[in-house]
């Protein structure tokens, strides 16, 4: 790429996260203590603009494919990698249906003291893959961790988390993270915006 293509890409690539970023701001929204993208994702400019977006700061990792947490982060998945040009490693939950083998993993309680499973196929991660996970919220990190364990079982790795919202504690999760997390709340505006609205959440049972 020479530097008159780098810098237009550049350009395009600020173009779409500004865009995601409005669109973001404009329609998300708090119901109880519960993020609801609804709005969001209904937007037509966020759907067009979300994928590069959050693509962009990864562009450099030579990421092989993306890997997506069930539910929305299959939506966002998808349009990430459409944007890198790779494929989908689905990270499904509990209930769904797995045909064939599958590598499982409990994650530690969530904000609500839930301890998901997660649940990878074998046949979706290849020896020396470097994936990018991608989600739209990260609040204890406890999710992120548990597919990057997964992954590291399958011989690949995580090589970063692109997320919409990053509101875990670094306190928390600096010890444990051996990955590049980037989230566009980490601007002052968006922060406020995304964060300062938010019910306080009930205590965990």
């Amino acid at each position: 790429m020479d530097d008159k293509t780098r810098r237009w890409h550049s350009y395009v690539m600020s173009q779409a996260r500004a865009t995601a970023l409005e669109a973001l701001l404009a329609k998300f929204r708090w119901t109880g203590v519960h993020a609801d993208f609804a709005e969001v994702f209904r937007s037509a400019a966020f759907v067009a603009s979300i994928g590069p977006a959050l693509a962009e700061p990864f562009e450099p990792a030579s990421v092989s494919a993306v890997v997506a947490i069930e539910a929305r982060g299959f939506v966002l998945g998808g349009l990430v990698a459409q944007a890198l040009g790779v494929g989908v490693v689905l990270a499904r939950k509990p209930g769904a249906v797995h045909p064939g083998a599958i590598e499982e993993l409990a994650a530690e309680p969530d904000w609500r003291g839930r301890r998901l499973t997660f649940g990878v196929s074998p046949l979706a991660v290849r020896p020396k893959d470097r994936l990018l996970l991608v989600d739209d919220w990260v609040e204890t990190g406890s999710q992120a961790r548990t597919v990057s364990s997964l992954i590291t079982r399958l011989s690949g790795s995580l090589v970063g988390v692109s997320a919409i919202v990053d509101h875990a504690d670094p306190r928390n999760t600096r010890r444990t993270r051996s990955y590049r997390v980037v989230a566009f709340n980490r601007s002052a505006s968006a922060h406020g915006q995304l964060i300062a609205a938010r019910p306080p959440f009930p205590a965990a049972r």
